[in-house]
């Protein structure tokens, strides 16, 4: 059974077997749409994680 996800960023649902991007320190997950302009207080946009200090975000 498919589960579905939401992204973090946008909250559109995706399957949990869908190309996420997702930060290798803090488990932080967006979509491919949402990985050019996820915003927080570390970043915004691209492959640094927005979400904390030193993470990158990785497709999964």
């Amino acid at each position: 059974m498919t589960s579905w996800i939401p992204c973090q960023y946008c909250g559109r649902e995706y399957s949990d077997n869908f190309r996420w991007f997702v930060c290798d320190k803090c488990g932080y997950r967006v979509c491919p749409s949402c990985l050019s302009s996820h915003r927080g207080k570390y970043s915004s946009g691209g492959f640094k994680c927005s979400q904390c200090a030193f993470g990158t975000m990785r497709e999964k």
